[in-house]
């Protein structure tokens, strides 16, 4: 509650006019969204960071996180009408070259802003119960990664823990958020500490919102 609250009221702050801000989906962006207050800018773009569709009934709330926060700065969503991880990387490749797809996420890569929370590799955790992967692949992101951004999962030291799940996965690359003027990583939890520590090992963030009791928990993690 408290988290969302503050990285609302920060990106209430942040967006200026003529920013192109990129959003992931997970409860954590819904509880964002639902708290930003609307906001006097022109000429902002909003953009989803990741395909959000799945077979499965687990709600993701994809669609009314992006449209939330393009009500809060008064634009239209740009939405990825797809699923995040396709069954291979050919059909993938296929989709990406339609041109309203590349479109999107080509102003993906442009956005100057990017927001976005990690995801854990618990049996619990949302990507998990959308029905993307078999028993086998599960079993091996589990063993090899500590969590996701954007649905691509990494290890301890923030590198891609499985190049060929990367490559059937649709949206923004985790080096791209390296280079974003404003790159918001918001997690909290001690669940999400493996995932944050690796999230910023890697580089993939260069605001950090936190609650304090893991900021000092993360401080004394040591990865094993």
């Amino acid at each position: 509650e408290y988290i969302s609250k503050y990285a609302a009221e920060y990106m209430e702050k942040t967006v200026k006019n003529g920013d192109i801000v990129g959003v992931s989906w997970g409860m954590t962006m819904y509880e964002i969204a639902r708290k930003i207050v609307p906001q006097h800018v022109k000429g902002v773009e909003v953009v989803q960071l990741k395909g959000g569709i799945s077979h499965s009934s687990v709600n993701t709330y994809a669609n009314e996180t992006i449209a939330l926060f393009a009500d809060a700065f008064q634009t239209t969503p740009r939405n990825l009408p797809l699923p995040v991880i396709f069954d291979n990387a050919v059909t993938k490749e296929l989709v990406e070259q339609d041109r309203h797809i590349h479109h999107i996420i080509e102003m993906g890569k442009q956005a100057n802003v990017a927001i976005f929370t990690v995801g854990t590799v618990r049996d619990e955790a949302l990507l998990f119960r959308l029905g993307y992967f078999d028993k086998d692949e599960t079993n091996l992101l589990k063993k090899q990664s500590v969590g996701d951004i954007c649905s691509r999962f990494f290890d301890g030291d923030g590198n891609i823990s499985s190049e060929e799940i990367n490559q059937r996965t649709i949206g923004i690359e985790l080096e791209e958020l390296k280079l974003k003027k404003r790159s918001i990583l918001v997690a909290g939890g001690n669940r999400k500490i493996k995932a944050i520590d690796g999230a910023l090992r890697g580089g993939y963030a260069n605001v950090l919102i936190i609650d304090q009791h893991t900021a000092k928990e993360l401080l004394h993690y040591q990865k094993g």
